[in-house]
């Protein structure tokens, strides 16, 4: 396939025709929208069995706002090479590439893993997508071009930025509504912050209000579908810029909320919502605050259903807080940018494990990075101590008073120079004492 690369040859059973068959498997490169003009940008096929068409990001290929991406897709490439350096990450970016786009289609197409002859390929991809049934939760694509309400019901913003959410200039974005008229056609952002100046909306109770930029950061995850419908999806895995043209119904609440309530396991609390119907839902942020605190923070995202008419159930796990009184709320955000808030109504409390505990280290085998999990039912005295496969102490990791709760602390062998192996971590306090062994794998 023109344009693939890093990649290689690999084997595997089409789960359509069900017969072996041998293709290039790996990133494609190409230009969105325009081929003479940018930088190329890289994409996963998300068809194995359009990928004998042959064809190539370009013109002919449009983002496909009405695609539900597997979150777990999502996860894989924010997780995963181009994207980010995964865990395990092959030295062979060619075998690495192959067995990402792999795992990509045994979700979207069924294939079966076992199917692939390169050993080295086949445990690539069964590692990978161990490490994402066991860790992803809930992903979506970034928002990079919104439409913000404003505080004042008469006024929005616009606002753009780059992949990792940091406010980006963009000049020349235009505006236009159904209904009445706009105080501008055209705005501008301004960096650091990524917004407009205030729009308002003049004599127009509703409408559909159109913005369009032909210098938007497409974030990783977009999907873009050929015109003729005969070549395969393909999903960016890494940003770039395109063309983008976003809407909202002025005055129209996006979701309808029956259902809002929590669960506390441990320390995790178990979010649970229900809507009745949804128009447009992008997806849902899940923000927390410590009960008492005037300041939201981020706990994560759900991906929405677009438009629906039929009630859908959603739920979503935070995980390993500390023991305390949390409020919850939920951001709903539809494709273009508008956002409404749900509130939990009720606070939610956790509180003191019911036993001392230390827990297996996460991820393991790590590099450089992981976390130790350990539990204290009361107060006291607590050490956690790193040694090497002699017993050697290589690392103090807790050594004080700690307050009953739910705890994690960091270990980082980077900063040590230590080399891969075996290493033990031991937790000790009053009438507890607990080894457990970890790997580092470099």
């Amino acid at each position: 396939m023109e344009g693939v690369k890093p990649g290689r040859n690999t084997t595997y059973k089409n789960p359509y025709s069900n017969t072996n068959e041998t293709r290039f498997i790996g990133l494609c490169f190409g230009k969105i929208y325009n081929p003479n003009s940018g930088p190329d940008v890289c994409f996963y096929s998300l068809d194995v069995i359009k990928l004998a068409n042959g064809c190539m990001p370009n013109f002919d290929y449009v983002d496909d706002p009405n695609y539900i991406l597997n979150s777990k897709i999502c996860y894989i490439l924010h997780t995963y090479y181009p994207g980010a350096t995964g865990p395990g990450q092959l030295g062979n970016l060619d075998n690495e590439a192959a067995a990402i786009q792999l795992v990509i289609w045994n979700y979207t197409n069924g294939l079966d893993l076992s199917t692939i002859t390169s050993s080295t390929v086949r445990n690539r991809a069964n590692a990978i997508k161990s490490y994402v049934e066991a860790n992803a939760t809930s992903c979506s694509p970034n928002v990079t071009f919104e439409i913000i309400m404003d505080a004042d019901p008469d006024y929005f913003l616009i606002r753009t930025t780059d992949d990792n959410g940091n406010g980006i200039a963009v000049n020349n974005i235009a505006l236009s509504i159904t209904e009445g008229s706009l105080s501008e056609d055209t705005v501008n952002t301004t960096a650091p912050s990524g917004y407009s100046t205030p729009v308002q909306v003049i004599n127009a109770a509703s409408g559909e209000i159109t913005a369009i930029s032909n210098n938007i950061i497409m974030p990783k995850g977009t999907v873009f579908r050929h015109s003729s419908d005969q070549c395969p999806k393909v999903v960016l895995a890494c940003p770039g810029p395109g063309e983008k043209r976003i809407t909202v119904d002025w005055g129209a609440l996006p979701v309808e909320l029956t259902s809002f309530v929590s669960i506390v396991n441990a320390n995790n609390v178990d979010l649970k919502w229900t809507t009745s119907s949804e128009l447009n839902n992008s997806h849902f942020e899940i923000q927390r605050r410590i009960s008492g605190s005037s300041e939201w923070n981020y706990a994560g995202r759900v991906s929405g259903n677009g438009t629906v008419s039929t009630p859908i159930s959603y739920s979503f796990t935070d995980r390993n807080l500390a023991s305390g009184r949390y409020d919850y709320r939920l951001k709903q955000v539809d494709y273009n940018g508008n956002f409404e808030y749900f509130n939990l109504s009720n606070e939610v409390e956790l509180g003191v494990p019911s036993k001392f505990s230390l827990y297996q280290n996460y991820p393991n085998p790590f590099n450089p990075e992981t976390k130790i999990r350990y539990d204290m039912n009361v107060e006291g005295n607590v050490s956690i101590k790193v040694f090497d496969f002699t017993g050697k102490e290589v690392s103090s990791l807790v050594n004080g008073f700690m307050p009953a709760g739910y705890h994690t602390v960091s270990f980082n062998a980077s900063a040590l120079g230590l080399s891969s192996g075996i290493y033990f971590y031991k937790m000790e306090t009053a009438g507890y004492l607990k080894v457990l062994k970890m790997t580092l794998i470099k």
